[in-house]
């Protein structure tokens, strides 16, 4: 089956992306895309606690009878230890994040960083979660990883659902059997990452000068096929996506009605790939593929 779509919404929040000119996206705008979303049948909202006041956007303007099913994320917890007293206030963020959303449960809570279960006292935090979910406060716990190693040690009864990075040049966690494993084993996927923030999207030649030549130049050949077929780089990443069969959705942020309307109409398009042929783009220079390796 194809992927649905979910909304991310790190953009309501904040100014995020690297080839992100315009900012936080206005209000009135998340208004307008909110409502286009909800008429779309969008089925998800993607959102964080530390994505700025995007809880807060989001809350404020959800439209009547909307039917999205929100997933938030608690944060990187700063402190190398945690005790029962750790609890309340992890209870206290988390009914903050309801408040904010107008909402008395959520879809699905994700952890920001995995590594928080493995430190001293982690169990404290993996028995308030697993409490939430039967308190009925979540309908799925889940986890936010960046590569297959974000899982070690994570208890599988808190893996309803995992986000992931994935895209067509960030095949990494499909070659190595991650998602394949994880979907056999009932964990729904959310790919995040699919434009690599916009990059993929973008011609290389305005791309960051800090790109290596190599990897310029493989974007550049996939320009040259996406004019040899007719199609548009948003085709090329989307049908990528769209091919992901194991995915319950692909998370997409976008900045206007525009980006939505344009993404809608690629999303509904036949993919441009032939069988299979997307394998053959995958790269695996972590320089390019992992954000938290870009020059700030």
């Amino acid at each position: 089956m194809t992927p649905q779509l979910c909304l991310g919404t790190a953009q309501f929040g904040l100014s995020y992306g690297i080839t992100n000119d315009a900012g936080q996206v206005p209000e009135a705008e998340v208004v307008r895309l909110l409502v286009k979303a909800a008429i779309a049948g969008i089925p998800w909202l993607d959102t964080a606690q530390a994505y700025g006041n995007s809880e807060t956007v989001i809350g404020c303007n959800l439209p009547v009878g909307h039917g999205f099913q929100l997933i938030s994320k608690l944060p990187a917890q700063s402190q190398q230890t945690f005790t029962a007293e750790d609890q309340p206030l992890w209870e206290q963020a988390f009914q903050a994040s309801c408040g904010r959303l107008g909402l008395q449960r959520l879809n699905a809570l994700l952890l920001h960083a995995p590594a928080d279960l493995s430190k001293p006292g982690g169990e404290w935090l993996q028995t308030w979660l697993l409490g939430l979910r039967d308190r009925g406060l979540v309908k799925r716990l889940g986890v936010s990883i960046y590569t297959a190693a974000d899982l070690e040690g994570v208890d599988p009864a808190l893996l309803d659902l995992v986000q992931l990075p994935l895209s067509l040049y960030d095949q990494r966690l499909l070659q190595d059997g991650t998602v394949t494993k994880l979907s056999a084993s009932g964990i729904a996927l959310h790919a995040r990452s699919i434009y690599l923030q916009g990059l993929l999207l973008t011609p290389a030649a305005r791309w960051p000068n800090w790109v290596g030549e190599e990897v310029r130049s493989h974007h550049q050949r996939l320009e040259a096929l996406a004019w040899e077929r007719g199609c548009r780089l948003i085709d090329l990443a989307l049908g990528f996506a769209q091919a992901q069969a194991c995915l319950e959705a692909a998370v997409l942020g976008v900045c206007s009605c525009l980006e939505l309307a344009e993404l809608q109409a690629a999303w509904s398009a036949i993919p441009p790939w032939q069988a299979g042929e997307w394998r053959t783009w995958a790269m695996q220079d972590p320089v390019i593929l992992d954000p938290r390796c870009w020059p700030r």
